[in-house]
């Protein structure tokens, strides 16, 4: 992780030694209305258990809103962009039937409480192969980095499983400008790494510019994630629109 960081870093540096355009600095808050799905495996550690769905084994609360923030330094073409989005979904059930997760089992009848929690963080670098008026098209490197906690809770049992995630990204980025303040624009990014793990993060937006350094937007971003080591596997899709203000300095 580390050394992928630094990598970034010394991309970064080497393109702003390139150029001599003044920087600006831009911050993003961002309000996302998602829809959880997921599916999360934990073995005991000899024997693969049953895939479970937090939202529909355990009733986790899948339709919750968080906020991200994000800042960006653009020097010319060249930028270099930081987001982190805390995400937790909680909730409870009265199982119908046996749950096993990791080295604990939850019988059938007992009421289990349940807590998902994921850490978002993302350090990218972006240049604009176009860049004219409001149109641009532009290729992104990023690195994710997801941090992600479960814990099932019951009478009889407690378990708990954390899992972190590096993920080196690339992907590309696009605005086109429209009449009367608007543009429309979109990004994707990701990765995959075989069976071992993809990410995929895509949204799309309309914008309105409505003053010089101010830019609000509303669009839709879904976020998929699978990962799998030995007899351990998750898949996450987030999803749902959101809506956004961006202040440039």
């Amino acid at each position: 992780m580390k050394k992928i960081l630094l990598a970034v870093i010394v991309f970064l540096a080497a393109a702003v030694m390139s150029t001599d355009a003044s920087a600006l600095v831009n911050v993003d808050a961002r309000y996302w209305f998602t829809d959880l799905d997921s599916d999360i495996m934990v073995s005991n550690g000899a024997t693969a258990n049953p895939a479970i769905d937090f939202v529909n084994d355990l009733g986790v609360d899948g339709r919750k809103g968080f906020v991200e923030g994000r800042i960006t330094l653009e020097l010319g073409g060249h930028s270099l962009r930081y987001g982190y989005m805390p995400m937790k979904w909680d909730g409870s059930k009265v199982v119908s039937t046996d749950i096993s997760f990791g080295a604990d089992t939850f019988t059938a009848s007992s009421l289990v409480s349940t807590n998902l929690d994921i850490d978002y963080h993302r350090l990218g670098y972006q240049y604009n192969i176009i860049d004219t008026l409001d149109n641009r098209i532009g290729v992104i490197f990023e690195v994710k980095y997801l941090d992600g906690t479960a814990t099932l809770r019951s009478a009889a049992a407690d378990e708990t499983e954390s899992i972190s995630l590096p993920l080196p990204t690339v992907g590309v980025s696009a605005q086109v400008g429209l009449p009367f303040l608007f543009s429309v624009g979109g990004e994707v990014t990701g990765i995959t790494l075989g069976s071992y793990a993809y990410l995929v993060d895509a949204e799309a937006m309309v914008n309105l510019k409505p003053a010089p350094f101010v830019v609000i937007s509303g669009g839709y971003r879904v976020l998929k994630v699978h990962a799998e080591k030995d007899l351990n596997s998750g898949d996450i899709i987030v999803q749902g629109p959101f809506l956004n203000v961006r202040a440039d300095f």
